[in-house]
């Protein structure tokens, strides 16, 4: 359950910095403008991380099965 609400609380954060970064780059271009690339990231790593909480939630952490071929021990 917390991971499920730490994913909402990412995406409420990249909402916020996509919104001041919108506000931003309306008011000002954002030419070479340090600060918009650093929103612009930030937004994508909260939505991308936040989305990924959110739908995962625990089962992030679930053991996946892995082919042979993919595998980095042979022997097992």
């Amino acid at each position: 359950m917390f991971l499920r609400l730490a994913g909402v609380a990412l995406l409420v954060l990249a909402w916020l910095t996509a919104v001041t970064l919108r506000a931003r780059v309306l008011a000002v271009p954002a030419e070479r403008d340090g600060l918009a690339y650093f929103l612009a990231a930030a937004t994508f790593l909260s939505a991308s991380g936040g989305t990924l909480l959110a739908t995962l939630g625990r089962h992030v952490f679930d053991r996946v099965e892995v082919a042979r071929r993919w595998s980095r021990y042979v022997g097992d």
